[in-house]
């Protein structure tokens, strides 16, 4: 007969809320969506939750720009695009890319984006929130979205 041994394995594969790894959210402005936009991320976010979960050598490339892929999550058919993203003067932004996604996503003034690094694929993940109002409540791990949902309940 076996021996019945109590293993504690503990995995960490990120610092995201499991429920909602939605760590940078935007609300889209019209700056964001003009024919030439580009995609202005919130610098706090990105430094506290993206730049760590990316490799070095890809951080310290960012003020030349490096092409990085961008999965949208709510796909059926899986979509993935290559985006720019950039450091310059302190601000990172998405160029490169992000119009076809804007136009693919049939974005407007007012709609809500998450994104999140997934540190397994080296890739950005997207959510397109549309017109929710979406707040990230980080000490409690839920969205606004969230807790009406619990509300309905």
């Amino acid at each position: 007969m076996a021996k019945n041994n109590d293993i504690n394995l503990e995995l960490s594969l990120s610092q995201y809320v499991e429920d909602d790894p939605w760590v940078l959210t935007k609300k889209l402005s019209d700056s964001d969506l003009c024919y030439r936009a580009q995609l202005y991320l919130p610098k706090q976010e990105m430094e506290q939750f993206i730049l760590p979960e990316m490799e070095n050598d890809l951080v310290r490339k960012l003020g030349a720009g490096v092409e990085i892929r961008l999965r949208d999550i709510d796909s059926v058919n899986d979509d993935s695009y290559t985006v720019r993203l950039k450091v310059r003067n302190g601000q990172y932004y998405l160029e490169k890319g992000w119009r076809l996604i804007k136009n693919d996503k049939g974005l407007k003034t007012g709609d809500h984006i998450g994104l999140f690094w997934d540190k397994l694929t080296g890739e950005f993940k997207f959510k397109h929130f549309k017109s929710q109002s979406i707040t990230i409540h980080r000490e409690a791990g839920t969205t606004s979205t969230q807790k009406n949902k619990l509300k309905e309940k």
